[in-house]
């Protein structure tokens, strides 16, 4: 005669998902405010890189005055969104990549012309 063993007869208790059986609730807010973080920025960014190359292809704006602009309302959006000193920081230094490039172009255009 082979051995069984019996089933649980009683219903099986799960806690509800709101507890912190499932996951810490500390790190369930620090996952959603990374994650907020990460799509703060990322969106910033796109929205940066897209409005400058609209503004000085499509739009014929000059690319100092495109930088500017863009620079001011990435900064204030910043501000306005409580991204910290590390966003302005990043948009300074694409304005200082952005002037880098612009005269890298300037020299190869000076050399070919």
């Amino acid at each position: 005669m082979a051995h069984t063993e019996s089933a649980p007869t009683g219903p099986i208790v799960t806690p509800p998902a709101h507890t912190e059986a499932y996951m810490d609730m500390a790190s369930r807010r620090g996952m959603w405010k990374g994650f907020g973080s990460l799509t703060a920025w990322g969106s910033m960014l796109v929205i940066l890189t897209v409005g400058y190359a609209t503004f000085t292809i499509t739009m014929g704006v000059p690319w100092i005055g495109a930088m500017i602009g863009l620079a001011v309302f990435g900064i204030a959006a910043g501000l306005a969104m409580n991204m910290g000193g590390a966003w302005i920081a990043t948009v300074i230094g694409l304005c200082v990549l952005g002037v880098f490039l612009e005269i890298l172009i300037w020299l190869g255009s000076a050399l070919l012309g």
